[in-house]
């Protein structure tokens, strides 16, 4: 029978450090040929709207939709539902675990500084995955509101035994830093990509609307590799490149899937002055490999309530 599984049973099974693991995996699947992403469609009715994304996953038996309220997971080899889980907690830990990945694959392998420009509660993923992957000794964050950034930088200080400093500028955040990392709602660039030093990695994660923009032209300019979770989504979704491309300052056959670097087709970190630059959309097949993941200690845990279907 099928299992629901909340946002709580989410949290409780799955850590960023595992979904890491979890994303290499699935970006590995994709490199042979054993994944079909489902890019997100955006429905809008009269008063409301509705995501609709998902994907199959060959090498996990797994095939699934995620709603906006509800990621229905089914087995490939039985065609049965498998489970309804809630996505929130998924979606957020994923995230930051895509990143994580990226950090792994296309910087410094003694990158230790990060910049973090945005202090949400989607930051909490992205520091935590960018740590499980590196060893962080100091990690700058920048928000708009003094207040926020504070109480950010006292909560994951506790939560992850790193420095971790506010700082009044996201310049400040920028210069000096290893890797940076954004997760921002912006609809205007959050730094000057001047600032990046040699060798600095940028993960660009807040945003997937063409009206908005985390990263600069400049930024997109000096990268030496722009890898991209899903190309054909980012075309549709990732306002800064499209906004670059409709300028004439950035052609999408630079642009390499993160599946590429991850499986060593592209070198991701090429030299040890070269800028690299991850663009994360958040795509469906990501939702569905962490699904049958969780599923799977979910069961052997016993945990979640069976439906009776």
């Amino acid at each position: 029978m099928a299992l629901y599984l909340t946002n709580d049973d989410v949290r409780m099974l799955i850590t960023t450090e595992e979904c890491v693991g979890v994303m290499e995996d699935l970006f590995l699947q994709e490199a042979r040929g054993l994944v079909d992403n489902m890019p997100r469609q955006r429905i809008r009715f009269e008063k409301a709207g509705a995501n609709l994304m998902g994907g199959t996953v060959l090498g996990s038996n797994a095939y699934g939709v995620r709603h906006s309220n509800i990621t229905l997971l089914y087995d490939t080899t039985t065609g049965k539902l498998d489970a309804a889980i809630a996505p929130n907690e998924l979606a957020w830990i994923r995230t930051g675990a895509a990143t994580g990945l990226a950090v792994k694959y296309m910087s410094k392998p003694d990158a230790s500084v990060v910049g973090l420009i945005g202090a949400g509660h989607q930051a909490i993923t992205q520091l935590e995955g960018v740590c499980a992957v590196r060893n962080v000794k100091q990690v700058k964050v920048y928000s708009r509101t003094e207040e926020t950034r504070r109480a950010f930088a006292a909560e994951m200080r506790e939560r992850l035994g790193v420095e971790v400093v506010p700082v009044d500028s996201s310049t400040a955040a920028v210069k000096g830093s290893d890797v940076v990392v954004t997760m921002t709602s912006s609809r205007e660039p959050v730094f000057d990509g001047n600032d990046l030093g040699p060798g600095t990695m940028v993960a660009a994660a807040g945003v997937n609307s063409f009206t908005k923009r985390e990263i600069d032209e400049t930024t997109i300019q000096r990268a030496a590799i722009i890898a991209i979770d899903n190309i054909e989504q980012a075309k549709t979704e990732c306002g800064e490149l499209m906004w670059a491309a409709e300028r004439g300052r950035f052609a999408w056959r630079r642009a390499v899937p993160l599946s590429d670097v991850v499986a060593g087709r592209v070198p991701g970190y090429p030299s040890s002055d070269a800028i690299t630059l991850f663009e994360s959309q958040g795509i469906g097949i990501e939702d569905i490999a962490a699904s049958k993941y969780i599923l799977e200690k979910a069961r052997k845990a016993g945990v979640g309530v069976e439906l009776p279907f």
